[in-house]
């Protein structure tokens, strides 16, 4: 079996050892050569699977995109073909979390006076991604709802479908897949008249995808003036970036909100049994097998049990100004913008919470740090 992937994707020698032959791209598209031969295309979000490079792929038996969404793969095409599918629905959902939860502490620490349960958060999609970031931010106490249609049509009781309820959030926090008909489009979701009405007091993150905020829209509004706050990993165009926009967005980054190693590995392991899965192998690889735990000097929940104390925490073992400071000075042309998410702290990758102890005296403490996304030890009595 040819195996063709994206060289991004980390991990695979490890866990396709014996399955097939493994051949690694590095551009957008896998040249023509290899994918003549290939039997299985492995590949991320900027690769377009589409009529013309299946065309090219004569061989091809299986796809899978080591991502959450499938905007990018042409679903029906690879139906017509016999084509299997799999993708990585979940994967990064923690890291992603844990970004929307740096940025909102970042937040609330520049407020001088609040009250955490007068904090009004709407998460904009209830699936894997929103549920994580939602999860963290009921956990600092911030009174959190989910807004998702589609859920609520279908009788879903956690979520709700008041648009108006979201454009009055103090938090707004964006984690749909692009879908641009049916009867919940999302592109443009955050168009002109949704934007106008925005203000000054208000956080507004897209952590999905660029295009759920119109950006032209977005830049009239900013400059207009009394701007809500923004934080963008994602870019409507991308890896093209409005770059008039970007000096009035707080926290800028190049759609690596996913990227912490354990996103990372994950969505492969997940695709990976998929592939072996497909072609009758056995598909029993887990995260451990290819990554091996590094945690942190455990701490005593009493340390971290404000929010200061745990925006400290946070700016220790993931500072979003980091990736902001690169993204401002390297993401603004096409080629820059792909070279940062391509070599995404290949130097010092980015740890999970999960690999942070904390050591909790009550129960309280012990399910507020589970749902922070901390590995918590409740001490026995």
């Amino acid at each position: 079996m040819k195996i063709v992937a994206d060289q991004n994707i980390p991990a695979l020698s490890d866990l396709l050892s014996g399955a097939g032959t493994l051949s690694y791209f590095s551009e957008r598209i896998p040249p023509q050569k290899l994918l003549a031969e290939a039997d299985a295309l492995l590949v991320r979000s900027v690769t377009q699977v589409d009529e013309v490079l299946l065309e090219q792929a004569p061989e091809l038996k299986f796809v899978a995109s080591a991502t959450i969404g499938t905007e990018h793969i042409n679903l029906q095409a690879l139906e017509e073909r016999g084509i299997g599918f799999a993708h990585a629905p979940g994967a990064n959902a923690q890291s992603v979390g844990e970004y929307v939860l740096c940025a909102v502490l970042n937040w609330l620490n520049g407020k001088s006076r609040y009250v955490a349960d007068e904090i009004d958060v709407a998460i904009v999609g209830a699936g894997h991604t929103g549920k994580a970031a939602g999860k963290r931010l009921e956990a600092l106490g911030l009174n959190v709802h989910y807004y998702d249609p589609p859920l609520c049509k279908k009788g879903v009781k956690f979520v709700h479908d008041h648009w108006q309820r979201v454009l009055t959030a103090d938090i707004i926090s964006c984690h749909v897949p692009l879908t641009r008909d049916g009867d919940f489009p999302t592109q443009h979701l955050f168009e002109n008249t949704a934007l106008q009405s925005l203000h000054s007091q208000q956080l507004l993150i897209n952590a999905s995808r660029g295009a759920v905020i119109d950006n032209n829209a977005l830049l009239e509004r900013v400059e207009q003036g009394e701007r809500p706050s923004l934080v963008l990993d994602v870019w409507e165009n991308e890896p093209e970036v409005l770059s008039g926009l970007v000096p009035y967005v707080d926290i800028a980054t190049p759609h690596i909100a996913g990227h912490s190693l354990e996103g990372k590995v994950g969505g492969a392991v997940m695709i990976s049994n998929a592939l072996l899965e497909h072609f009758g192998k056995p598909a029993d690889k887990t995260l451990s097998d290819v990554l091996p735990g590094k945690a942190w000097n455990e701490r005593d929940a009493g340390g971290l049990n404000s929010l200061e104390s745990l925006n400290l925490w946070a700016k220790e073992h993931y500072d979003l100004f980091r990736d902001d400071e690169l993204f401002r000075q390297q993401g603004l042309t096409t080629e820059g913008f792909d070279s940062l998410r391509r070599n995404y702290r290949k130097e010092s990758p980015r740890g999970g919470f999960i690999n942070q102890v904390v050591t909790c005296h009550n129960s309280e403490q012990y399910i507020q740090f589970l749902q922070l996304g901390f590995s918590a030890r409740l001490l026995s009595k």
